[in-house]
């Protein structure tokens, strides 16, 4: 049996900095300095918190940056809701589209993503629907799989 991890820097105070952060879409390379850790510490405790045995400082710290981005997110929502109302969307839409921790949602980047991602499942359910010999079935979704760095599995 493997001994535990010890955290000697991994404690509320750090948690508590990491989710306020968090909240304000900060990326980790930010997060982890400002709250007194290394980057490399940090990346390494969420790793940790994904894998079978975490501690429970390492799955408190994944749920406040968790719980920081949702909060974050819905602060900037609802101040874009605000600003609509009155005719001004201008800075909560830049930060939406251009903030490391929201990009991913809120962008056109993430609009394009979303329909490409469509498209490839359309594609791949089209295949499926075909009723082609497995080899030929296969090799078409090799290829998609090579083409867009998707898995292109039927479901």
């Amino acid at each position: 049996m493997k001994p535990a991890r010890r955290h000697y820097k991994l404690n509320d105070d750090v948690i508590k900095k990491v989710r306020f952060l968090a909240e304000f879409g900060a990326p980790l390379e930010h997060i982890a300095p400002a709250a007194g850790v290394t980057y490399e510490s940090m990346r390494q405790w969420l790793l940790n918190a994904k894998g079978p045995n975490p501690t429970p400082e390492e799955v408190a710290l994944s749920v406040a940056i968790e719980a920081g981005r949702a909060k974050g997110g819905m602060r900037l929502i609802n101040k874009i809701a605000e600003q609509a109302e009155n005719g001004d969307m201008k800075a909560s839409t830049w930060m939406l589209t251009h903030s490391p921790a929201f990009r991913d949602h809120y962008s056109d980047s993430a609009a394009a993503n979303r329909a490409r991602q469509e498209g490839i499942e359309a594609a791949v359910q089209v295949i499926a629907d075909a009723n082609l010999p497995p080899d030929v079935e296969r090799d078409l979704l090799l290829r998609i799989a090579a083409k867009t760095g998707h898995n292109a599995s039927p479901s």
